[in-house]
C-alpha cells in the first residue's frame, strides 16, 4: 500500500508539472498574438507555436488514455503483413524525425519478412511507441527499424545513436512516468508513458516478447519478439490508417455535442473535408431535423455523456429509430474519457468509439475510413441480393 500511494504521488506530481506547462505556454502565447494583431503584426509565428505546444498536450493524454485502456484489452490475433507494419510505421515518424535533424531509415534487405501472428494495432502501438522514444531520445545520429527472422519468430528491432542506457536504468525504464535526462520536465518527451504502454502490450499478447540491448556511449536496441503466422493476410484488413487521405465530401452529418466550443471546432473541422454538418447541443435541438424527412443523415457524431444525465447513445438511437426505413445509420462516438469499448456492448453496430484527444486529421481519417467501411458493406449487401444488377 505505501508503494501504491507512492506511486500515485509521483503520477500527480509528474503529470500535474507536465500539463501545468504546455497550458501556461498557449495561454502566453495566446496573449501574444492578440498583442501583434492590434499592432498590425503577423502572427503565424505565434500560431504555429500555439499549434505545436496543443499537439503535445494532447499526446501527454493519449499517453494515458492508451495505458489506461490496456487493462481492459482484449488482443484479437490475426495474420499480419510485417512490412505493410512497419511502412506505416516508418511513414508516420519520418516527418518528425526530419524536424529533429534524425535520419529515420528500414534497414535494407532483399527478401520480405514474413507474416506474423498479432493483434495488428496493438503491435503497430508498441513498435510505434519504441521509434518515437528512440527519436526523442536521439540528439544527433539516426534511428533504424528493421527485422529479423528466428526460425518460429520475427524479431523487430529498433536502433537509435543516443548516449546509450546505463545498467542501472535498464530495469526503470519502463516504469510509468520514469525518464532519464529529463530533470526539468521537458514535454517534448512526454510523461514518461511510451516504454511501460510497450511492456503492458507485450505482456497483454500472447507468444510475444521484448529485449533489450545498450552500449553506453553507443546507443540502444529494443527488439519485439512475434510469432511467424501460418496464414496470409486477408485481403482488405490492412488498416492503412497514417496513409489514409480523408474524404467527407458530400455526406450529411448530424453532431452532437454539449460543450459549445467542442461543437463549434468540430463542427469546422468536418465541413473543411466536405460534410454538411447540422450541429445540437441535445436532442431537443435535432427535433426540427427529424420533423424533416427530405435528406437522410450518412452519419452521426456524438459525444457519449451529455448535460442532466443524457447519453449519446440515447441521441443514436432516437435518431436511428426516426429513419428507420432508411437502413441503419452509422454511429462515431467521441468522448474524452477513458472508456473502453465495453460501453457500447450494448448498441448496435455499426458503429465506432473514437477519441477527443486525437489530432484533428487523425479524427478526419478515422471518420472518412469508418464511412467507406460502411459504404462498401452496404455495396457488397447489395451485389448479393441482386447478383444480376450488380452485373448490369
Amino acid at each position: 500500500m505505501q508503494e501504491l500511494v507512492k506511486e500515485k504521488e509521483r503520477f500527480f506530481s509528474s503529470a500535474y508539472h507536465d500539463i501545468q506547462q504546455p497550458l501556461a505556454a498557449i495561454n502566453l502565447f495566446i496573449r501574444s498574438a492578440r498583442t501583434r494583431i492590434r499592432e498590425g503584426h503577423a502572427v503565424d509565428r505565434d500560431l504555429d507555436v500555439i499549434e505545436e505546444t496543443a499537439s503535445d498536450f494532447l499526446g501527454m493524454f493519449k499517453d494515458i488514455q492508451d495505458y489506461s485502456e490496456l487493462g481492459s484489452y482484449v488482443p484479437r490475433l490475426t495474420p499480419v503483413n510485417t512490412r505493410d507494419l512497419l511502412t506505416e510505421v516508418f511513414e508516420q515518424y519520418r516527418e518528425t524525425a526530419q524536424l529533429r535533424g534524425i535520419d529515420l531509415r528500414i534497414a535494407a534487405r532483399r527478401v520480405h519478412p514474413p507474416t506474423i501472428e498479432t493483434d495488428r494495432l496493438l503491435f503497430k502501438r508498441a513498435i510505434s511507441n519504441l521509434v518515437s522514444n528512440a527519436i526523442k531520445n536521439t540528439s544527433s545520429g539516426g534511428v533504424v527499424l528493421g527485422w529479423v527472422k528466428l526460425s518460429e519468430r520475427v524479431r523487430i528491432d529498433v536502433w537509435d545513436t543516443r548516449v546509450g542506457i546505463a545498467p542501472a536504468h535498464r530495469e526503470a525504464i519502463f516504469a510509468e512516468y520514469y525518464q532519464i535526462n529529463n530533470p526539468g520536465r521537458d514535454r517534448s518527451k512526454g510523461l514518461g508513458l511510451g516504454l511501460s504502454i510497450v511492456q503492458r502490450v507485450v505482456r497483454i499478447l500472447p507468444g510475444h516478447a521484448m529485449t533489450l540491448a545498450s552500449v553506453e556511449g553507443r546507443g540502444s536496441r529494443f527488439s519485439l519478439y512475434a510469432t511467424v503466422s501460418a496464414s496470409t493476410p486477408t485481403v482488405g484488413t490492412c488498416q492503412h490508417g497514417d496513409l489514409y487521405s480523408p474524404d467527407l465530401n458530400g455526406t450529411f452529418m448530424l453532431l452532437c455535442d454539449d460543450e459549445p466550443t467542442v461543437l463549434e471546432g468540430m463542427r469546422r473541422l468536418f465541413s473543411s473535408a466536405g460534410s454538411l454538418v447540422y450541429t445540437a447541443e441535445s436532442m431537443a435541438g435535432f427535433e426540427a431535423i427529424l420533423a424533416d424527412d427530405s435528406r437522410v443523415p450518412d452519419l452521426i457524431v456524438t459525444d457519449i455523456r451529455l448535460r442532466d444525465g443524457a447519453t449519446g447513445k440515447e441521441v443514436a438511437d432516437r435518431i436511428r429509430r426516426h429513419f428507420a426505413w432508411a437502413g441503419v445509420i452509422p454511429v462515431a462516438f467521441i468522448t474524452g474519457e477513458l472508456l473502453s469499448d465495453r460501453v457500447l456492448r450494448d448498441f448496435p453496430e455499426p458503429f465506432v468509439l473514437l477519441r477527443k484527444s486525437s489530432a484533428p486529421e487523425e479524427l478526419l481519417a478515422e471518420i472518412s475510413r469508418f464511412l467507406a467501411a460502411h459504404r462498401k458493406t452496404n455495396l457488397d449487401l447489395a451485389k448479393d441480393l441482386c447478383p444480376t444488377a450488380s452485373r448490369s
